[in-house]
């Protein structure tokens, strides 16, 4: 019986010196669940259109809000790192590119091969490129580094650099003017 309750007295022991790590991986499983719980609603309601126009810009918000909060409170993990590209997207989605620029600009800093890197460099180009005031500068920079990744077709890197010949052009000048080859930003 001693031997019962010394081994009982053990497991305890270390089931409660354990216990600190569990509850952080807790709160790191509940804020990740939150979020791919809320995205799996709103995609749902993104199927019906009737519903879809119903969504609010406050739920976007609400998303961004779960999307930082994981960021931050863990912010060397990978799914963080998709946090901030999300909250990047979202972002320019709501016509605020300062925000999304910050997000995207964060997220390169402190995840630089981030598997969807070639997209993130490209929305910031045309984050830069459409929306007011305009930034040349940076259109450059960022397709200048879009240029560098390996993976970019042959056809991506003419179009680029098309439109860097012709940045006198706002984006929609250029379009018109018909030189724009692909669309740059149209999953091409």
């Amino acid at each position: 019986m001693k031997t019962f309750v010394s081994l009982l007295l053990l497991a305890v022991l270390m089931l409660t010196s354990c216990n600190s790590n569990p509850e952080k991986q807790s709160k790191k499983t509940e804020l990740r669940e939150r979020i791919t719980n809320y995205e799996d609603s709103l995609a749902k309601l993104q199927k019906d259109p009737q519903k879809a126009a119903k969504i609010t810009s406050l739920a976007q918000i609400e998303l961004i809000n779960r999307l930082t909060a994981y960021s931050r409170a863990y912010p060397k993990d990978t799914f963080s790192a998709d946090c901030l590209f999300k909250t990047h997207m979202i972002y320019e989605h709501l016509r605020a590119p300062r925000e999304a620029r910050a997000y995207a600009d964060t997220l390169l800093e402190r995840f630089p091969n981030y598997k969807n890197r070639s997209l993130l460099l490209e929305s910031m180009a045309s984050s830069y490129d459409i929306n007011m005031p305009r930034d040349t500068s940076k259109v450059r920079y960022y397709f200048n580094l879009l240029l560098q990744e390996p993976h970019i077709t042959k056809q991506k890197k003419k179009d680029i650099k098309a439109r860097l010949e012709r940045l006198d052009l706002t984006f929609e000048q250029y379009i018109l003017k018909g030189d724009a080859g692909f669309l740059v930003g149209q999953g091409n």
